[in-house]
């Protein structure tokens, strides 16, 4: 196989049309992980997606979190469930 000047050199087909075109068939993408002083953590990602996750949930169920921390999401759907009222964490009163 001849080698061609638009690919890299570890390029099995060797026939893209720009170098762009052979990058982007490598798949050669962010990772999605947050750096961090340790180096690239994909546990930042993971926590971050759980609390969006209830934050959504709870939504779901028609309560309104003060924010979307997790701290935030648990207060609001104990005093939810404590009164059996959806609560409005931004009022701070039960939805009507």
């Amino acid at each position: 196989m001849t080698k061609n000047p638009n690919c890299s050199s570890g390029c099995k087909t060797q026939d893209h049309e720009s170098y762009a075109d052979c990058l982007n068939s490598k798949n050669t993408g962010f990772a999605g992980c947050f750096p961090s002083r340790q180096g690239w953590d994909k546990d930042k990602e993971k926590k971050d997606n759980k609390e969006l996750d209830s934050y959504w949930s709870a939504v779901k169920q028609g309560i309104e979190p003060r924010s979307t921390r997790q701290k935030d999401i648990d207060a609001a759907v104990k005093i939810s469930n404590e009164g059996g009222k959806a609560f409005d964490g931004i009022n701070l009163k039960y939805k009507e």
